[in-house]
């Protein structure tokens, strides 16, 4: 098993290029799911996707038929409407609201992946690092990406399509079959079957008038002694008295930005990697800084998972990635770069995310290092 902790949301309109001039290639959504699942676990030692939302007025001429092999993909398709001439702000909005909802309330969910090319998700982006979360960016590769939008994100990911077409997309969703039939109602009942029942006419029974009884003279009460005044007692004790006992609580500890201690990195290495050996020394370079080692000892602490530690790599070393390494997953590379050092890898059990784990502390399900032999021979 693995760990299930990317959401994905789609801007499918802007992934088309706006209703008005709708250019829906021959694409395969499973496809630019798989993509971007490998993407998140190349960059970010992510899991696997948990859920995937596609947002879009699906009944627009054309997105009709494409709706199919979305669904057939795994991904929600979200039915947008407007209320007003802005079809596009339509969509962005609910994209927007459902995203920081799933931030919030799903814990698990640690990297987000937005696709789309548009600027006016940066606001989301922004807030979604004060949450801590890993943001990847992601559009078809001849798409254009606003600037901002493509710095602000920890990684932009340029989908590359394969021209097949899918199967599903050939078919209308709603079947053309003049055989089909809507469901017949039952029919209304009629006021002509309510007026053939006979009405049955009851007497009027007249009863005789009750007398008026003569009213009873109730004693009267005794009047209540009047309550004597209270002594007034010094407003001191007073407040004493109302005051309630005070518990101490325990202190909680303040939750740690990740993010923002991130930002706080400086670059330590400018450029990719030539090799799987340039690679591993560039990381050990990165951790030789003060904030970079700061920053692990802190997320071996709390025994942190590899989308915040890619936080600290992209900020120190931002160009360079695990394809460097000649492997295809971040948490290989650093089962490779991490060797004789004094960190290292673990993971209690198949369907968890691996974290970062000091050597000397003796942590159990300690991954073992791999060596360049090892990564040639796809050991895994």
């Amino acid at each position: 098993m693995t760990n299930r902790n990317v959401a994905v949301f789609i801007d499918a309109e802007n992934l088309f290029k706006g209703y008005g001039k709708l250019d829906i290639p021959d694409l395969s959504m499973a496809d630019i799911l798989d993509q971007l699942e490998r993407a998140a676990a190349r960059e970010a030692g992510a899991g696997s996707i948990a859920l995937a939302r596609a947002y879009a007025d699906w009944s627009a001429l054309g997105l009709e038929d494409y709706r199919r092999d979305v669904e057939r993909a795994g991904v929600q398709t979200m039915q947008v409407f407007s209320v007003s001439k802005a079809e596009k702000n339509a969509a962005d909005i609910v994209l927007v609201v459902d995203c920081l909802r799933a931030a919030a309330d799903l814990d698990q969910l640690e990297v987000f992946i937005i696709v789309s090319a548009d600027g006016d998700f940066v606001p989301l982006v922004r807030r979604l690092h004060e949450l801590d979360k890993y943001v990847i960016g992601a559009t078809l590769a001849d798409h254009p990406v606003n600037n901002v939008l493509e710095q602000e994100v920890d990684q932009y990911v340029p989908l590359k399509i394969k021209a097949t077409p899918p199967a599903a997309a050939l078919q209308p969703i709603f079947s053309g079959d003049p055989s089909a039939q809507l469901p017949t109602r039952r029919p209304a009942r009629t006021d002509r079957s309510r007026a053939e029942k006979p009405v049955v006419e009851r007497p009027l029974v007249e009863r005789p008038a009750k007398k008026a009884e003569p009213k009873q003279e109730q004693p009267r009460k005794a009047e209540p002694k009047k309550a004597e005044p209270k002594q007034e007692q010094p407003k001191k004790e007073q407040a004493k008295k109302a005051e309630p006992k005070r518990t101490e609580q325990p202190r909680k500890a303040a939750k740690i930005s990740w993010h923002e201690m991130a930002q706080e990195i400086a670059v330590v290495h400018d450029g990719p990697a030539s090799s799987p050996d340039d690679y591993k020394a560039i990381i050990k370079k990165v951790l030789s800084d003060p904030k970079v080692r700061s920053y692990c000892d802190k997320l071996a602490n709390e025994g942190g998972t590899l989308p915040i530690l890619a936080m600290a790599i992209k900020a120190a070393a931002p160009h360079i990635s695990p394809s460097d390494a000649k492997v295809s997953s971040m948490s290989r590379a650093l089962r490779f770069a991490l060797a004789d050092t004094q960190y290292a890898l673990a993971r209690e059990s198949d369907d968890v995310q691996p974290v970062l784990v000091r050597r000397n502390a003796n942590p159990a399900g300690v991954l073992p290092d791999l060596s360049l032999d090892d990564i040639q021979r796809g050991v895994q």
